[in-house]
């Protein structure tokens, strides 16, 4: 089962996202902003990331090049 994690600051988003895919079939993770969702993906690496734009903490931009330097192939929308 391929596993996504999801990188948002609105709860809302991540509880309606993770149904949706929960019911595709997909394992789903959650992390409320970039610094989590970074320690979370290093931790237990998933196949695709879906994260926010614009978040406190550590913003989408800054959290995709820190994923890229670290993990160049993980696959981000």
């Amino acid at each position: 089962m391929a596993t996504i994690l999801i990188i948002d600051d609105d709860p809302q988003v991540c509880d309606l996202l993770r149904q949706v895919l929960e019911d595709e079939g997909y394992g789903v993770e959650t992390a409320q902003n970039g610094q989590e969702g970074i320690n979370q993906h290093r931790a237990h690496p998933a196949d695709l990331i879906v994260l926010d734009i614009l978040m406190p903490d550590k913003e989408g931009l800054e959290t995709i090049l820190e994923l890229r330097r670290e993990f160049p192939k993980v696959k981000i929308i």
